[in-house]
């Protein structure tokens, strides 16, 4: 008897065991919102679409992250603080300066870094209102870990220029200088870049700074013709045309041996067709974090991908030159500091490089 008893006991250890091997294992997953939310400072009905947006936030299925663009007064911050405050963990660094963006966690913020761009206007018309009203751009870091991922992340927010190509690389590289001095974590950054998806300054970010469009790469790898954040339907709308202005984008260099990749994408937060939310639609990826170790490059990948690094750091030397403005001597220099280091195969900009995935 005992020895049936035994043989029953291993039985069900090794049933128990085959069927723990069975379960399927459970990926980690999050979700991250992007939204421009309309500059209250001169857009109309500030305090009914804030109570909307807010409302829309905090509404099921609620992404883990949110990041928000153009939320500028007092008042509308607080709106929008009240109505998420109980689900996420906070950082507004827009309320102590006009910067506009705020950022939103399902999970403990274990730091904050907030650093307006070294060059925000070059003396435009635009330029000097937005000097007036003490209005800067900037870009804002936060560090945390989301329930159920097994590491920290970067999450950037940032809104670039809204005209100025030359403004934008700069902006872009003062981005990778602070990424340059903090490699050691994935990073994903959302903002409003005012370029849209053909223009130099997405591929200049992608290329130089090793980022997925993650709603691009969730749609397929491109965007479908007419896709748009900022539509010309929409009644708000400035520019003429269809435009992928907002941007959620990855960067995998860092951490564990593991890579974030996007499983899919919507635009969102339209509002009424009459009477949208925004002169934005929102962006909305979700994601999964898949453990599949580092990837290696053939030679003839190395080759390409160095070639293509070359070619956009020249070609966005060659803007700022024909700017011919000395505010932009720093970054001409920077860029063909970063030009050397890629040559030589040395310095920290090669060795982010290499990490590129």
């Amino acid at each position: 008897m005992k020895a049936w008893i035994g043989i029953l006991v291993m039985l069900s250890a090794t049933l128990s065991r085959a069927e723990m091997g069975l379960s399927p294992v459970q990926t980690p997953q999050f979700c991250m919102q992007n939204f421009n939310a309309y500059g209250p400072i001169y857009a109309p009905d500030t305090y009914e679409r804030m109570e909307w947006i807010g409302s829309l936030l905090q509404a099921a299925p609620r992404c883990g992250v949110i990041q928000l663009q153009e939320v500028w007064n007092s008042s509308n911050i607080d709106q929008i603080e009240n109505a998420l405050k109980y689900n996420y963990q906070i950082s507004s660094p827009n309320r102590n300066n006009k910067i506009g963006v705020m950022s939103l966690f399902d999970g403990d913020i274990k730091g904050a870094w907030t650093y307006q761009f070294r060059i925000n206007n070059l003396g435009g018309f635009l330029d000097e209102i937005r000097e007036t009203f003490g209005v800067t751009k900037a870009f804002h870091i936060v560090q945390t870990r989301l329930p159920g991922i097994g590491e920290d992340f970067y999450f950037v927010n940032t809104h670039l220029h809204p005209t100025s190509t030359e403004i934008r690389i700069t902006q872009i590289l003062d981005i990778l200088k602070w990424r340059l001095q903090n490699p050691s974590l994935k990073m994903l950054m959302s903002g409003d870049f005012n370029a849209n998806e053909k223009s130099f300054e997405r591929d200049f970010m992608m290329v130089v700074m090793g980022l997925h469009d993650s709603f691009a790469d969730a749609l397929g790898g491109s965007y479908p013709p007419g896709y748009c954040s900022y539509c010309e339907t929409n009644p708000h709308s400035w520019m003429p045309g269809n435009h992928m202005l907002d941007y959620i984008f990855v960067s995998n260099a860092g951490g564990a041996n593991s890579k974030i990749q996007a499983v899919a994408g919507e635009l969102n937060m339209r509002g009424p067709l009459r009477d949208p939310l925004s002169d934005h639609y929102g962006v909305r990826v979700s994601f999964k974090l898949v453990q599949d170790g580092v990837d290696s490059l053939t030679g003839s990948q190395w080759i390409q991908r160095r070639d293509k690094v070359l070619a956009v750091l020249s070609q966005a030397q060659q803007i700022l030159v024909s700017y011919d403005d000395g505010d932009l001597d720093p970054y001409i220099a920077e860029i063909q500091g970063l030009s050397e280091q890629i040559q030589s195969q040395q310095g920290p900009y090669y060795q982010y490089f290499g990490q590129f995935r």
